[in-house]
């Protein structure tokens, strides 16, 4: 009897060491991959995040001339909040969209939040998350212009149109409209105003932007027809390669919380904030 005993102690005694293997294992795993628990996954992980304060209403300075807002602002503190990583030196570093990719491809930030759209050629140089926004193009012209009513019009090449390098809208226009009736710019404000003082006929440009410009009374223009080139233009996430391969399973991480404020309104909370 007692070597029985001691038989069925030694064997509990083995299965809970198995169980304890186990569960340690599956809750490292749940953790990591971001189908388990993710809250707090990132705790303790400094990142240097970088955005863009020239994209309103995604990321614009307030009128201090300071202060950082908008959705993708709100968007990582939500994050941050879920995730628990901390933001290096507590700023969100502000540059424009070259210098923001450009940091991006070569390490010097982590993560990037700045309406950006993961574009084929991007994705060489960079990882990105799931789309948290996706947003479509829209034709603009000046307040006085009756003869153009959608992008169809554009496509006859009796009109200059403005468009920014780079974008999903050159993107579009690169290839759909004749080549010798496109204005190519450096930044968005300058395709706008080409509009606005006449040199172009028209501008294509993400419908969200051009819709806050319009409505704050910044932009001297208006919209025309509909929203186009849809599902082409997804806003997301970017993550340097470098940060990837330190920490593998962050953009799981990211893509479960993302997920998270997708499915409790968050995501249409900060739309009806920011964007509408």
């Amino acid at each position: 009897m007692k070597k029985l005993l001691a038989l069925c102690s030694a064997l509990i005694l083995c299965i809970g060491l198995l169980t304890g293997c186990g569960g340690s294992q599956q809750a490292s795993s749940g953790s990591g991959s971001g189908s388990g628990d993710y809250h707090g996954a990132l705790k303790g992980v400094e990142l240097a995040v970088g955005t863009s304060g020239t994209y309103a209403p995604f990321s614009y300075f307030k009128e201090d001339g300071t202060t950082l807002t908008g959705y993708d602002i709100a968007l990582v503190q939500k994050l941050q909040e879920i995730l628990g990583f901390t933001i290096k030196d507590d700023k969100l570093q502000d540059m424009d969209y070259g210098p923001l990719g450009t940091s991006l491809s070569q390490g010097q930030l982590d993560v990037g939040a700045a309406a950006l759209c993961a574009t084929d050629e991007r994705k060489k140089n960079m990882d990105f998350s799931d789309v948290y926004y996706d947003a479509g193009i829209v034709v603009i012209v000046a307040k006085d212009n009756n003869t153009i009513k959608s992008v169809d019009d554009l496509k006859s090449g009796k009109y200059k149109v403005a468009v920014q390098t780079g974008c999903a809208a050159y993107e579009y226009a690169s290839k759909e409209l004749p080549q010798e009736c496109l204005q190519s710019f450096d930044s968005q404000a300058l395709a706008y105003k080409a509009v606005e003082d006449g040199q172009a006929d028209a501008t294509l440009y993400d419908q969200p932007g051009t819709a806050y410009g319009i409505k704050t009374g910044k932009l001297n223009v208006k919209i025309v027809g509909d929203e186009f080139f849809k599902g082409q233009a997804p806003y997301t996430i970017a993550f340097s390669k470098n940060i990837v391969k330190k920490h593998p399973d962050i953009i799981k991480q990211f893509n479960a919380a993302l997920k998270e404020l997708k499915e409790n309104g968050t995501l249409d909370q900060l739309k009806k904030e920011y964007v509408d």
